[in-house]
């Protein structure tokens, strides 16, 4: 497997070949530029010369002439000196270095041109060479030379900085790859940050694996929830399962059967609303797709009616008040849970008096002449009952109180809904 470089290693690599492809573009336009300006010098002065040649030329016979400083012009190809070698693409009037079998290891410029002399057309040969520019592109690449150890001098020391840099950037990444690498796989603790010079993205890193972190927590939770209160909350209309398979051998009146039945049959109903409830809390749902309904009063009878068993013995009395409507996502089978919830512990609470569930626009409450918080509840669901609400509160976003009832004995617990629209 091919290893993996630290992002050290590749800021070191990176900037490298930024720096050496800096370089090689610098020299490249420098070498190229005192060439071209070589040329164009060349060719100019040779223009020139030629001009001046063809003057001294007409009216002689001469087939050699000298153009001074640095130019010696021949007329004819034959008349050229033996160690001349012309560049074999050579055309009219343009500047060419001379061919590298010439026998001289100076840069020579050659230009050929056609000019008239004494009314005939010849061609004019220019040799030209300049000493002076010649030592002067010399100089010109001593001096560049010298630039380009300073530049890598500087390009050195640019690099080491951006190393310290990158050292201190990369240096809290590594830190928390370091750290994640040592937790155990079930620490689920909030991660710090790392010491050092923490970026930005250094911290958006940590705040999103935090959140990951939650999300993880709370998936476990809900799984723990899950089996907590369905191995109370089941246990219930098991009970009343058994208790009734039980009776049911024990007298042949149809009355007494169909009791049973109807017992086992809310039971079971119980149970299948309680399992749908606790899986959903357990599971992720998109909230936006789920349809609105608006409850029904026969929905909050069917409640009270499941739940009157739970006040067997009692004087207590179970009112419905209905003075609006309410609107919501929630599954029929989780309202149930929440108000059946809310109802057994209100029934709980109470010894003598009534349990009156309050229905407004969006708003339920459940008003009981109970104990109140501060006193002792009868009955066992008390206390886990309202963590199942809360978690269904928190889930389709309503909101969950409960207190004391301020002109009278006992407590109120209020679930508001979130509009609809």
């Amino acid at each position: 497997m091919k290893p993996i470089k630290t992002a050290k290693q590749l800021t070191f690599t990176y900037f490298s070949i930024v720096a050496f492809a800096i370089i090689v573009f610098h020299f490249s336009m420098f070498t190229s530029m005192i060439e071209n300006v070589e040329i164009i010098y060349a060719e100019n002065r040779m223009l020139k010369d030629k001009g001046t040649a063809v003057a001294l030329l007409n009216g002689t016979q001469l087939t050699h002439v000298s153009v001074p400083p640095f130019s010696e012009v021949y007329v004819g190809k034959e008349n050229l000196p033996a160690w001349v070698v012309l560049n074999s693409s050579m055309t009219d009037d343009k500047p060419y270095e001379l061919d590298d079998e010439s026998d001289t290891p100076l840069e020579i410029f050659s230009m050929r041109s056609k000019v008239r002399l004494n009314g005939e057309v010849k061609d004019l040969y220019v040799i030209h060479y300049d000493e002076i520019y010649e030592i002067s592109e010399e100089q010109m690449f001593e001096t560049q030379s010298t630039q380009l150890a300073l530049s890598l001098l500087l390009l050195i020391i640019s690099l080491w900085v951006v190393m310290r840099i990158s050292g201190r950037l990369t240096q809290p990444l590594a830190q928390l790859s370091k750290s994640l690498g040592e937790r155990r796989s079930n620490n689920l603790s909030a991660i710090t940050l790392p010491q050092g010079a923490a970026t930005r993205e250094i911290h958006q890193l940590v705040e999103r694996l935090n959140d990951y972190q939650d999300q993880i927590r709370d998936l476990i939770e809900r799984e723990r929830a899950f089996n907590r209160y369905a191995s109370h909350e089941l246990r219930t209309p098991l009970m009343v399962m058994k208790g009734a398979t039980t009776l049911l051998g024990k007298s042949d009146s149809k009355v007494f059967l169909e009791r049973q039945r109807v017992r086992m049959v809310q039971a079971c109903q119980e149970m299948e609303d309680y399992i749908t409830t606790l899986l959903s809390l357990t599971r992720e749902e998109d909230l936006d797709a789920m349809a609105c309904r608006v409850v029904p009063s026969s929905e909050y009878e069917s409640i009270r009616q499941t739940h009157l068993g739970y006040i067997m013995g009692k004087k207590v009395v179970v009112n419905i008040i209905e003075d609006g409507q309410i609107i919501t996502k929630l599954p029929i089978p989780t309202l149930h849970i929440l108000v059946g919830n809310l109802l057994k512990n209100a029934m709980a609470c109470t010894e003598d008096g009534h349990v009156n569930i309050l229905v407004t626009d969006n708003e339920l409450a459940v008003v009981d002449t109970g104990c109140g918080l501060s006193g002792q509840p009868g009955g066992e669901s008390y206390g886990l009952g309202l963590m199942i609400v809360r978690d269904i509160c928190a889930k389709y976003h309503c909101t969950f109180s409960l207190e004391d009832n301020k002109a009278s004995i006992g407590c109120t617990a209020t679930v508001v809904f979130p509009s609809a629209f």
